[in-house]
Order: C-alpha cells, then structure tokens, then sequence
C-alpha cells in the first residue's frame, strides 16, 4: 500500500530508567533499515526521564560534520548497555541501607558525569530536530518544558544545555535529588522528573506538533514579539491547545511512540492491603508512571487515527518485560543481557510495523 506522507513527522520516548535500551536498538534498527539518523527522520523528538535523555543525545551535532549528529542510536545505547553502572551508583557507606529511608537512593555525581561526557556544552538551540522535553518544577509546582522552538527563537530564558535538560528530566523521586538549574539572574528551578506526570509525552508532543504545523502553514513573527520570560510557560502550555483543531488535514502527522516496557509483575492485594508509607513508595511510583503512559497511548489512538488512505498516523511500540526485568535502576550484566534480548523479539515481532515505519518517514 502507497502511504501518504505526513507535513509533521513526530517521535516520542517514555522514562523508565536503564530501559532506554529497549528504544534505542528499535530507533538502532530503524537507523540501519532507513540508512539515515533518527533526528533527519523526524521533525520533532519528545521524551521524559530516559526517553527525554534519548531524544537529546540523538540530536547532539557533530561539530566536525555539519548537520549530521554526534551519535547514531546505537552508539548513544551504549550510555545504557556499558555505562549504566555509572548512572546507578549505589550511596555507600556502613549505612547505606538506613540513609536510603532518608535519601535519594543514588548519587547525581555518576549521572553528571556522563552527561558531560557525551552532552559536553551543547545547547537546546543548536538539536538537529525540534526538541520538547519534560520536567516539573517542584517549587512552582507546574511543569516545565524544555522547548527548542523557543531556543531557537532567542528567546530570554528558554536556553539551556542539553546535559543540564537531561539531569533534570530524569530526576525521579526517591533515585536522584532534584536538579537545582539556574534559570535567570534572580530565578532557579527545582526540577524533577517530569514522568511525576507525564511519562509517556506523546499528548504533549502532539500539541507542539499543532504549533509548528500551524507556524509552517502560517509563519509567525519572530523573537522579537515573543511574550516575556515570565509568561513564555504559559503561553506555550495554552496556545496550541487553542489551535483551531478543524484546520487539521488527514496525515499532517505521524506519531511513533517508543515505550520502555508494560511491566508484568502485580502487586498481589494480600500483600498490599497492609502496606503503609514506606511500602507504598516505589510501587505507586512504577504503577503512576505505566498507568500514565497507557492512559495517553489510549487517548492518542482517538487523536491520530488512520488517515483516509489507510495510512497509520499513529503507532506504538512498548514490549512486555518480565518481572526480572522490571527494575529501573538494575545496571546487572544479566538484567542488560535481559533487556538487549527483549529488545530483539520486539524487534522481530514487529518487523512488518517497522518497515512500514520506514516507508512513512523515507
């Protein structure tokens, strides 16, 4: 079947810690069937914790080929395959297993790090693609977007670099202390990760989307008539919900939604019936997050629907993990090689969607 090319091509990764490898070898293996990178396929990448990583590092330009990016996505998997243990340094100590009740279980110094390693200084302006990342902003209490348009636009405020993005989108509670980024000569934010209420973007993805449909078909005026930095959060948060949705044309979009697993394990209510605080954490933290992502997997099934032509505007990929496989933090040679064979069957099990894939973004 002839598919029909869409005018905004949109790509959206979910959190899930040491899972990113599950993304990564799908987007490898759309590298090697397109024979081009990730960020020339798609107009706009979107992402939360991991995933918001993963659309940052894909769109780091490599200062000696001008317009190609620094890492393919296989090369950028490596962060998670051989540098993982770096990521999840366990805080040491006679104690360590006390002062977790008290604090983040991992220490930001490994994390950082490596961000400086493969992100050097590069900043939010310079991606190949559009890049829309989330955080929240504990102190405000609101989310926050990191939005290359409005990078790229010079406005006051909305540049950042792409490791402080990264440090900040992947912050989750209870793993890493929240991110303390300087935002203007007298204002801070205090971001964690924005999978505390989106970890799945593609919806916000989508309304991004609206905006530099709307900016292509009508250009806008420049920086210059951009609202204060003050009001640039808001006007963005507001603005493509308003577009006007009946301007939409069949197939101006494609979605690829690349999620990082449906986890297997229950929790049994036996156990849970008698659960207190302390038991509850971590595990309404991993159900927040998965009934998030499916939640908006649900709803963007209504929003893109096929195109009258049959062409899909809207595909997701999440492969089931085991319960061995589900932690976050598990950096194990065995979890990795469990994660790396996962990825391989999602692989083979939707070999005919990927091509299809290609077919729509060649």
């Amino acid at each position: 079947m002839k598919m029909s090319k869409p005018m905004i091509k949109i790509l959206t990764l979910d959190g899930g810690g040491i899972r990113g490898i599950l993304p990564c070898a799908i987007l490898a293996e759309l590298e090697r069937r397109m024979n081009k990178p990730i960020a020339h396929a798609f107009d706009l990448m979107s992402g939360t914790s991991t995933g918001g990583i993963i659309a940052c590092g894909l769109n780091i330009p490599d200062p000696n080929r001008p317009g190609q990016p620094k890492f393919s996505a296989s090369e950028f998997g490596q962060l998670y395959e051989k540098d993982g243990g770096k990521i999840f340094k366990k805080r040491g100590g006679l104690f360590s297993g006390v002062a977790a009740m008290f604090e983040e279980s991992f220490g930001h110094e490994g994390l950082e790090e490596l961000l400086l390693q493969y992100f050097g200084d590069t900043e939010l302006r310079e991606t190949l693609s559009e890049v829309l990342v989330t955080s929240y902003d504990i102190e405000q209490r609101k989310p926050f977007y990191f939005l290359s348009r409005l990078a790229k636009a010079g406005i006051s405020g909305e540049n950042f670099r792409l490791r402080d993005i990264a440090r900040s989108t992947s912050a989750a509670p209870t793993y890493f202390e929240p991110n303390h980024l300087p935002w203007s000569a007298e204002k801070y934010l205090a971001l964690v990760d924005g999978g505390v209420f989106a970890n799945n973007p593609s919806m916000l993805a989508y309304t991004e989307a609206m905006e530099l449909l709307r900016r292509k078909n009508k250009p806008v005026a420049g920086a210059a008539t951009a609202p204060p930095v003050e009001t640039v959060q808001e006007e963005n948060e507001f603005e493509s919900f308003t577009a006007e949705v009946s301007t939409v044309e069949s197939c101006d979009y494609f979605m690829l939604s690349l999620g990082t697993g449906h986890i297997s394990k229950p929790y049994l209510y036996e156990k849970a019936k008698s659960w207190g605080q302390a038991q509850w954490l971590r595990p309404i933290i991993d159900i927040l997050m998965q009934g998030v992502s499916e939640t908006v997997d649900y709803q963007m099934r209504y929003v893109l629907p096929p195109a009258h032509d049959g062409t899909p505007q809207y595909l997701r990929i999440n492969p089931d993990v085991p319960e061995e496989n589900a932690e976050m933090s598990d950096v194990s040679d065995k979890n990795v090689a469990g994660l790396q064979a996962i990825a391989a069957k999602a692989i083979a099990d939707n070999d005919k969607m990927l091509d299809e894939i290609c077919q729509i973004l060649s």
